[in-house]
């Protein structure tokens, strides 16, 4: 398994038409301080959402490969360690163990230029 593309935020993470539609991408954001955050992004249409890499139930990664994080029918974001499911769009949960704030945390992605760029600001720290 290949480590995530490291980005640092507001640098282009990728083309656009590098993600799969639908498809998704592992990224590892570097921060200034040297400090590290896993997120994936997924392509559905001419969208892209980004999320941070922890499932909200058990605080692991949601992938079981680098750049896996859809179901089969590529329709929703899966958890690997408990078939928990999210929708793409919101980061909701659809299906699992319901619990409290129990959706995935968003990460903020602009698409320029034909590039998905990581926002400037108001990435998430863990």
């Amino acid at each position: 398994m290949h480590q995530p593309v490291r980005v640092h935020p507001g640098e282009v993470m990728c083309p656009l038409d590098e993600l799969e539609d639908p498809g998704s991408k592992a990224f590892r954001v570097v921060f200034e301080d040297g400090h590290e955050l896993d997120i994936f992004a997924v392509r559905k249409g001419t969208e892209v959402f980004a999320y941070v890499n922890v499932c909200p139930h058990q605080y692991l990664p949601l992938n079981w490969h680098t750049d896996i994080f859809l179901t089969l029918d590529k329709t929703q974001i899966l958890c690997v360690m408990h078939a928990a499911r999210f929708e793409i769009d919101t980061g909701d949960m659809v299906y699992g163990p319901i619990t409290a704030n129990c959706s995935l945390r968003p990460v903020p992605v602009d698409i320029e230029d034909g590039a998905v760029r990581l926002a400037a600001e108001g990435v998430p720290r863990f």
